[in-house]
């Protein structure tokens, strides 16, 4: 019959391998993921940040982007409105929270982001009274981007 070859004396330590080979790969893998969104939300910021401050609508500013986690975020100030006005008014900021949610897609089209969204990252509009206290944010995930 002849003779017996080499992987038939072998233990199967190549499963174990590969497992162990996975572990310490996924680490790094992950690593390299988080580094291309931190290369993609620096150049969106740098981009971004040389057209700031600028006016967004109804008297709002957008005043700075920053990062946050795997967002970054779009700081737009109300120098009129407090959050106590808006407190007295909730019907009216749940309109617009609702209309800011549906304006948000207006940024997947934004070339600057691109890399940012094919990272995995966000982008969040974060509104601000004069103070800076939040009255809301909206938000968009790199998902809410996907071509059709």
């Amino acid at each position: 019959m002849g003779t017996p070859s080499i992987a038939a004396e072998v233990p199967p330590a190549r499963p174990a391998l590969r497992m162990l080979a996975a572990a310490l790969l996924l680490p790094l893998l992950a690593a390299c993921g988080k580094a291309s969104l931190d290369d993609a939300q620096q150049q969106a910021i740098a981009a971004l940040g040389k057209q700031l401050p600028a006016p967004y609508r109804d008297g709002l500013v957008v005043e700075s982007v920053h990062r946050h986690g795997d967002d970054l975020v779009l700081v737009i100030r109300s120098p009129d409105i407090t959050r106590a006005m808006a407190k007295a008014k909730p019907e009216v900021f749940d309109a617009l929270r609702a209309d800011e949610q549906e304006a948000m897609h207006e940024l997947c089209g934004e070339a600057s982001l691109a890399p940012v969204y094919a990272a995995g990252g966000g982008v969040r509009r974060r509104f601000v009274d004069a103070d800076g206290a939040v009255f809301f944010e909206s938000a968009l995930k790199a998902s809410d981007c996907s071509s059709p």
